[in-house]
């Protein structure tokens, strides 16, 4: 049995780069088969919905089905024995009412929000069932000028947060992200921390990389400063190769390092 019992993998930029063709590598695919053989998890954790995420797990091709998506950075799904994603009822219900009841009560961010965009900022509203529920900018640059205005405007109310993804930001829970979705995932599923790996390239990947609810870190070589930062602070491991070969090249390094 191996001492990695769970796998918390983001997708994007992760397991496929920006610009590939969106399939899993023969490298990480070995690595699947192996984790499967010995009775591993692997859980996609991603800000990725539902559906989306849905669908590009079915064009990656792995050899083996994820047995859990964590989606939108907060939700847990698992996969039914007909095929089915599943909810975690009692988590989702939760998060779900946590956050209707955070923006009700952040409309003055809101209304902050709206006179702060227009055709010139660069910045792009996004809105799920007519609620405002983050942004998207032109650019990187225009991003990181946003969150700085955010942040300030936001400083207030400590319960207000933004999980963030190259020109893609939402706003969420202080409480809810990849780290504590993962948390919870291990609790329901009785996994210790130190018998989890997790791999993330970003910003929001930031959450489940510091140590806190995985001993076992790791970024693939394309991964932003702040993450190998992150992944190093928490004595974890940076790959020399990108994408889902970097994380497979992470798992042989923990499993020589156990074993040495």
């Amino acid at each position: 049995m191996s001492h990695l019992r769970l796998l918390s993998t983001d997708f994007d930029g992760t397991l496929i780069e920006h610009f590939s063709d969106g399939r899993c590598t023969p490298e990480f695919a070995e690595v699947l088969l192996h984790h499967k053989k010995q009775g591993g998890v692997w859980a996609v954790n991603t800000g990725r919905g539902l559906v989306h995420a849905i669908e590009g797990v079915e064009k990656f091709q792995a050899p083996v089905q994820p047995d859990f998506l964590l989606t939108n950075e907060r939700e847990i799904f698992h996969r039914s024995r007909e095929g089915d994603w599943v909810p975690e009822a009692g988590w989702n219900q939760t998060c779900y009412a946590r956050h209707d009841e955070l923006f009700e009560n952040s409309q003055a961010i809101f209304d902050w929000l709206r006179s702060h965009v227009d055709v010139k900022s660069g910045i792009s509203l996004a809105e799920e069932n007519g609620q405002i529920c983050g942004v998207i900018t032109d650019t990187e640059a225009d991003m990181n000028a946003f969150v700085d205005l955010l942040e300030k405007e936001s400083a207030l109310m400590p319960d207000f947060s933004y999980q963030r993804n190259t020109i893609y930001l939402r706003f969420a829970h202080r409480d809810y992200h990849k780290g504590s979705t993962l948390g919870e995932l291990c609790r329901v599923l009785g996994i210790r921390h130190d018998e989890v790996l997790a791999a993330g390239d970003h910003f929001n990947d930031v959450p489940m990389l510091d140590g806190r609810y995985a001993a076992y870190p790791c970024c693939p070589s394309n991964a932003i400063p702040l993450v190998r930062e992150t992944v190093l602070a928490a004595g974890g491991h940076i790959a020399s190769q990108p994408a889902a070969n970097g994380v497979a090249e992470s798992w042989h390094f923990f499993h020589a390092e156990r074993a040495s």
